[in-house]
């Protein structure tokens, strides 16, 4: 009887795993881990660094889903025409997969977003460092996206905003007087150009500021040193003024809608890849800037680095903007950002 016993117990067991088994297998199998192919779009050009961080992200989670998440990554905002709002609200519906674009973008439909552009907010690459890795930070963005059925996967450093012009080199604010400058379409941008700076700020696609530039339609623009390099800005912009002004970050968005379609495994493919495609991006504009400054000299643009009491000069004229914008960003956000940037 006992050995009997032992005998029924064994094939109960062998019962058991083999349940386990099957049930592994056709776990594996679902549906869900099927192949899916992300499109990724972003609103630079092909070799920036916003592409290049892509192609990161699609090494990795290639690899790292045992190919059953491909990546298709698509340039120059194309999957909504160039539109940087389209961009977003097809993001929400989950015609576009992941974007990857200034958090300002998306400040047309919620205006905390304004808060990344606020000028002179982040001293120091260490100050914008301290805000993107910032946890409560991170959790009060995402807030703000999943009302968009947005999922923000991370944000990275973009490289601070500076300015090109082609008549002069700009070392103080009242250099700007007159100056008719390219500004992204934000009402932050036009006030203070205008208001800080005596400047006549124009506001235009950035599909069109090579062309304006050329013709001498605007006399400079501003944008990080990389997007002046990569769109061959050195052509026709003699001076560059090294400011930082405004940090800019690009966050990777993803489709609340395309996320919840993605079986466990990928998901945490997808979050996983994102973190350390996003840390690569911010190593590369480390490493890379200097580089590119270097090879701008090279090719005749005469670069002026600003001191701090230089800096100072630009910052203090943009003070009255803090209390103009409280209204609009919430002085609690702004007081949250500026405390992060402290270390606080």
């Amino acid at each position: 009887m006992k050995k009997t016993g032992l005998v029924v117990l064994g094939l109960l067991a062998a019962g058991i795993i083999c349940t386990s088994c099957s049930s592994k297998k056709e776990a594996a199998a679902s549906p869900a881990d099927k192949t899916v192919t992300l499109n990724f779009s972003h609103t630079m050009a092909p070799n920036s660094m916003s592409d290049m961080a892509a192609k990161k992200f699609k090494e990795l989670v290639e690899a790292r889903s045992n190919g059953s998440i491909k990546v298709n990554i698509v340039t120059n905002c194309g999957l909504s025409g160039g539109d940087l709002s389209k961009a977003i609200e097809m993001t929400g519906a989950g015609d576009i997969d992941i974007h990857a674009a200034s958090p300002t973008n998306l400040a047309t439909f919620d205006p905390h977003f304004y808060i990344f552009w606020m000028p002179f907010l982040f001293p120091t690459t260490d100050s914008l460092m301290n805000v993107i890795h910032n946890q409560d930070i991170l959790k009060m963005v995402g807030e703000w996206t999943e009302k968009q059925n947005i999922r923000l996967l991370g944000i990275h450093n973009a490289g601070a905003r500076q300015i090109s012009n082609n008549k002069k080199e700009i070392r103080k604010p009242d250099d700007l007087k007159g100056m008719n400058i390219r500004v992204p379409g934000a009402k932050l941008f036009i006030d203070c150009f205008r208001d800080a700076f005596g400047a006549n700020p124009t506001a235009m696609d950035f599909s069109e500021v090579y062309t304006a530039l050329q013709q001498h339609t605007i006399d400079g623009q501003e944008n990080p040193v990389s997007v002046f390099d990569s769109s061959k800005f050195n052509e026709v912009q003699k001076y560059l003024t090294l400011w930082n002004y405004v940090r800019d970050t690009t966050g990777w968005f993803m489709s609340e809608k395309t996320f919840r379609k993605l079986s466990p495994a990928q998901q945490n493919a997808v979050t996983s890849c994102a973190t350390e495609a996003l840390d690569w991006a911010d190593g590369y504009l480390k490493t890379n800037e200097e580089t590119i400054l270097a090879k701008l000299n090279s090719e005749g643009v005469k670069v002026a680095t600003l001191s701090d009491a230089e800096i100072q000069a630009f910052s203090d004229k943009c003070k009255p903007l803090y209390d103009s914008y409280k209204s609009v960003i919430g002085a609690d956000v702004i007081a949250a950002f500026q405390n992060a940037a402290a270390g606080k």
